[in-house]
């Protein structure tokens, strides 16, 4: 048996192994009971919840199987995550829960804005008066012409 037959057994040995493991966990993926599962449950609510908002409700018991199945998936822990996949990114500088430091947070949607004050203007003072012309231009060199 040459080198490439000996790595080649200990890899499916090694994807037989990393399978089962995961198969028992229940994280497997579409071919492991309970992996793929979800996504395909998931998607099926998706189809029902588009046809009920367009006017074309889907049968009730299509809705019912689909759900008790979510919910015995989400019991036994199978379902990873919750995130959305086409949500979109935030707006630029607005990852964080208040936006950019030292700017305050959007407002809600539909509500208004709260107006800034305008900035309140500092006292005007008149500017000096301007000096005195130098001397030679004055005829006795006083400064007074």
């Amino acid at each position: 048996m040459g080198f490439l037959d000996k790595a080649k057994a200990a890899a499916s040995d090694l994807a037989a192994k990393a399978d089962t493991a995961l198969a028992s966990s229940g994280l497997g993926g579409s071919g492991a009971p309970g992996g793929g599962d979800a996504e395909r449950y998931f998607r099926d609510l998706g189809v029902l919840t588009y046809l009920d908002a367009t006017g074309r409700p889907g049968a009730p018991e299509d809705r019912t199987r689909v759900m008790s199945a979510l919910q015995d998936l989400e019991s036994r822990g199978s379902i990873r995550s919750f995130a959305l996949h086409t949500a979109p990114p935030p707006a630029p500088g607005m990852a964080g829960p208040g936006g950019q430091p030292g700017y305050p947070a959007p407002p809600p949607p539909g509500s208004v804005a709260p107006q800034s004050q305008p900035p309140v203007a500092a006292p005007v003072t008149p500017p000096p008066p301007p000096p005195p012309p130098p001397s030679w231009m004055t005829r006795d060199g006083s400064g007074d012409g």
